[in-house]
């Protein structure tokens, strides 16, 4: 039986050759650069996914394909083992990202003009959608105590609230600031947007991602009617190129009415190697997610000690879940477009802190921490050099 210990995942990767946007984006990658910016992983897919799909193409034949009871089945497998979250086949959706159901949801709840409530610093989507869709992006921005940990300000949600938003779209785990939301603080947020009928979809794709002595606590567990979870296995067996993720919504009409919608929009899921991947992951690959996190967890504590001995004025956020490091470099007196452009000279790059919110990034960078050991080490080098000019 394979071991899926730090030597598998310290395994050098190369994905030249096969048109990754992290590695080969034209006009975005240079020659020898380090990738520490989007937040896909640089491991070796679970064998277990790998071979399912080998064993798929086979058969020569790749016609039209339709999502069966076992696809629902994994998923809902998968998160009563993993995470203790309980729902049913019929509480499944299926789309090709959850950006999509990002789309979907501002369609449901709200209209043209109204407001939606997002807790900056946040994946950028976020932004993007709300503002393609022709709602007001409201930023409850997320407040940080004194050890960098950030907390949510229900007192600014509430103000907005009061003001008529009727959607908040929540991230949980926190994209890019690494929170696992506590129990009783969702009950909190819950109980607030209850109060004000306000519909709340929680985007879960990092609820894999989650080290001891956290724990993910999904929405589905707080009863709330008004309530859609976008889930899926794109992030956890690094799968996003095969573009397949799911909404749940335990309310059916609510479900009912987002799929006809989708539906309406010509958006098709149904892709035969994601369904594939996917089954195989949720069903097989438990042993290489455990061996993951261990890695994860270790990449942390060598980030933290790196960072502190290149930059020790650098800040960083407390990781509680994701491999995605957040870091105050307000210290170092740099903009983010002068730290941004340096980091371009020294080939190594990381995403600006204002793709997650103009002001709530300003001064902070991100940096992806999902790859073998020795990749990480070389751009904190390269991201000092970067800093210090």
């Amino acid at each position: 039986m394979e071991q899926f210990d730090q030597a598998f995942f310290d395994q050098e990767l190369d994905r030249k050759g096969t048109n990754s946007v992290k590695w080969s984006k034209p006009g975005v990658c240079p020659e020898g650069h380090i990738p520490l910016w989007v937040a896909d992983m640089d491991f070796v897919c679970a064998p277990a996914i790998t071979q399912a799909l080998t064993e798929r193409t086979k058969h020569p034949s790749y016609g039209y394909t339709f999502i069966s009871d076992d696809d629902t089945e994994a998923l809902c497998s998968w998160w009563e083992r993993r995470h203790g979250v309980s729902f049913l086949p019929e509480h499944v959706g299926f789309l090709p990202s959850v950006v999509t159901g990002l789309r979907v949801t501002l369609e449901e709840f709200t209209r043209v003009g109204e407001g939606v409530i997002i807790q900056s610093p946040v994946y950028g989507p976020f932004f993007s959608t709300i503002v393609q869709a022709e709602r007001i992006v409201l930023e409850a921005r997320l407040q940080q105590d004194k050890g960098g940990r950030y907390h949510m300000d229900l007192h600014a949600v509430e103000a907005f609230l009061k003001q008529g938003a009727k959607l908040m779209v929540l991230c949980n785990p926190q994209n890019p600031v690494g929170r696992a939301w506590r129990q009783e603080e969702l009950t909190a947020l819950v109980s607030l947007l209850e109060q004000y009928d306000c519909a709340l979809v929680s985007d879960e794709i990092h609820a894999d991602f989650v080290y001891s002595p956290s724990q993910f606590i999904s929405a589905l567990n707080l009863g709330y009617q008004k309530l859609v979870v976008l889930a899926s296995a794109s992030k956890t067996f690094n799968l996003p190129g095969l573009q397949q993720s799911n909404l749940i919504c335990k309310n059916k009409e609510i479900l009912k009415s987002m799929e006809d919608k989708l539906e309406r929009s010509g958006v098709e899921c149904g892709n035969i190697f994601a369904l594939v991947a996917t089954r195989a992951a949720y069903h097989d690959a438990d042993a290489w997610l455990d061996g993951l996190l261990d890695y994860l967890s270790e990449s942390r504590d060598v980030l933290k000690n790196k960072l502190s001995e290149l930059l020790p004025q650098a800040k960083l956020t407390p990781i509680e879940a994701s491999y995605l490091a957040w870091v105050d470099m307000r210290a170092y007196g740099l903009s983010n477009q002068e730290l941004y452009r340096r980091c371009e000279e020294k080939l190594v790059l990381l995403v600006s802190g204002q793709f997650f919110g103009k002001k709530a990034g300003e001064g902070f960078m991100r940096i992806n921490f999902g790859c073998p050991r020795a990749q990480l080490l070389e751009g904190l080098e390269r991201f000092a050099d970067a800093v210090k000019g």
